[in-house]
């Protein structure tokens, strides 16, 4: 298997970049949008409260769609989680191999390799998931963990 260039493999970071930036928004603006939805479930819930003559079924229909809204905020708020990591290893990666690529390291030799052969050996099917997960890379100078 003949390895992919190095303008080839960028361009391919690059495109992992924007695809990973583009899911973490759209991952953001719904939870903003379930956020919403969860927020006027829980305002008719408190709206009924102190109100005289309301039906005991008309409060537990709202205490339904405000846990249902919960769950739905708590799903998407996974949701952005998990990208937002895939977009910092996203970014960890494109920079690593800019880093590594102009010395010839090692490293950017795999990542060559590795976009050589997944490019030349998924045409026409789709991509098979690794059977187990690789060990650890190498940890770089100045990638310490973020945290929120």
């Amino acid at each position: 298997m003949a390895a992919a260039s190095t303008p080839a493999v960028r361009a391919e970071l690059a495109g992992a970049l924007d695809a990973s930036r583009a899911t973490r928004e759209a991952a953001e603006r719904e939870l903003r949008r379930s956020i919403a939805l969860r927020s006027r479930a829980g305002d008719a819930l408190e709206r009924t409260a102190g109100r005289r003559g309301v039906d005991e079924a008309e409060r537990v229909r709202l205490r339904a769609e405000h846990a249902a809204a919960d769950r739905v905020v708590a799903e998407r708020r996974a949701a952005v989680d998990k990208a937002r990591e895939f977009e910092r290893a996203a970014i960890v990666v494109a920079e690593a191999f800019e880093t590594e690529a102009a010395s010839a390291s090692p490293l950017a030799a795999a990542l060559l390799e590795l976009v050589g052969s997944r490019s030349g050996s998924t045409r026409g099917r789709a991509p098979v998931a690794a059977a187990r997960r690789a060990a650890p890379a190498v940890r770089l100078r100045n990638t310490r963990p973020r945290t929120a």
